[in-house]
């Protein structure tokens, strides 16, 4: 669906404060917030949003160490689904990508000890080589996306 300049405004706001009053997203954008309120249900339900989360310290949740681990897999080994599988179903696995380059897969990962990454690794490696970079900073770690 195409955005226009409103829904632009809309989606910067929620980005920054999802909880924000349609009230004061109205004020803001230009609009009466039934107008507002209206806006989002479109783009919630064209699913431009789809949905609303909380931005979790992981290091105080007890999930200091974060991790990306690449996997490249042989072509022909057909492991693609299985692995894919795997990653939806490991609890310590935030993300998953299927990419291009030198690996075939990037899990960001975040644990709670070596230990815990080393067990990841391991299940990992049941469908290929891996890699594995431990962060040590993120100076960037979520923005908004800009419109």
């Amino acid at each position: 669906m195409p955005l226009d300049e409103i829904d632009r405004r809309i989606l910067m706001a929620l980005q920054l404060d999802a909880r924000v009053p349609y009230a004061e997203l109205a004020r803001q954008v230009g609009l009466t917030a039934p107008a507002v309120a209206d806006r989002i249900r479109r783009l919630e339900t064209s699913g431009v949003v789809r949905g609303y989360h909380a931005q979790i310290d992981l290091a105080r949740a007890g999930r200091p160490l974060v991790a990306f681990v690449r996997i490249s897999t042989s072509p022909d080994s057909g492991r693609a689904s299985a692995l894919a599988d795997y990653a939806r179903s490991e609890p310590d696995i935030l993300e998953f990508h299927r990419v291009t380059g030198g690996e075939d897969f990037i899990a960001r990962a975040a644990v709670a000890s070596i230990e815990a990454l080393e067990r990841l690794v391991v299940g990992l490696s049941e469908f290929g080589r891996t890699t594995t970079s431990i962060v040590l900073s993120s100076p960037v770690s979520w923005r908004e996306v800009m419109f």
